[in-house]
């Protein structure tokens, strides 16, 4: 199956990969996702559950994180994939 993608995208994947992995992995994925989802759900077990955003919130930093990082890592891994096929062709 042929993939297309457009110039400016494959060049914004090159810039990605050439600022590095872990500046990636913090930026997108910890930072990104990991924080943000961290708060959206220490809001929602409060309304939900009643439990004190506060007191949620202080796990859910630590814990969102380190999912962020991992989610993170697995998104490096394809965009690294996606630059090497675009080097190929």
């Amino acid at each position: 199956m042929v993939k297309f993608m457009h110039p400016h995208q494959s060049e914004k994947l090159k810039a990605l990969v050439r600022k590095g992995k872990w500046s990636y992995v913090l930026k997108h994925g910890v930072l990104g996702w990991g924080v943000p989802t961290a708060i959206l759900w220490s809001a929602i077990m409060h309304f939900i559950d009643s439990i004190p955003f506060n007191e949620s919130i202080f796990l859910a930093l630590v814990l969102f994180p380190i999912g962020g990082l991992f989610w993170g890592l697995f998104m490096w891994f394809f965009i690294k994939r996606e630059v090497s096929k675009l080097q190929q062709d």
